[in-house]
């Protein structure tokens, strides 16, 4: 049985792979809300920490008449083992269907506090992303600092 916090993505790669999945699962989500009134306007990888991880920014999107963003920090290993992108974007879905409290990770990002979003992701055991051959395409990541002009991260 798989520790908590070990690492079952063997390598680099593998972690390039699954920020990639990630990415282009949520990318969908710019253009459509993803959980009322939200919609995607970025996700992160992370770059400065060691674990496999991306911060996805949410934002009311451009009817709302007060804006309001939302960071979530989301591992994509749990207990021990990786977490496909379909979870990751299932359980930000959820967001809209009641009430969920976070905690904070002690992270900023733009400026305001990043949400815990691990309880998001928790769920059935996943393969290793290792079984791909190659890179998978597309960026890591992306965020709108500014609409219409998306940041890609390679």
């Amino acid at each position: 049985m798989p520790v908590p916090g070990d690492q079952p993505i063997c390598s680099p790669l593998c972690v390039s792979r699954a920020q990639r999945a990630v990415a282009a699962a949520l990318w969908h989500y710019t253009a459509a809300p993803l959980a009322k009134p939200y919609y995607v306007r970025g996700c992160v990888p992370d770059e400065d920490g060691d674990e496999a991880a991306v911060t996805v920014a949410l934002w009311t999107g451009p009817a709302a008449r007060e804006k309001r963003n939302l960071f979530f920090y989301v591992p994509l290993v749990s207990g021990g083992l990786p977490v496909p992108a379909v979870r990751v974007v299932a359980g930000l879905m959820r967001l809209s269907r009641g009430t969920y409290l976070f905690g904070v990770t002690g992270r900023r990002f733009d400026g305001k506090r990043v949400l815990n979003g691990s309880g998001l992701v928790v769920g059935r055991d996943a393969p290793c992303l290792c079984g791909g051959i190659g890179e998978r395409e597309g960026p890591r990541g992306f965020y709108y600092e500014r609409p219409g002009e998306p940041q890609r991260y390679g």
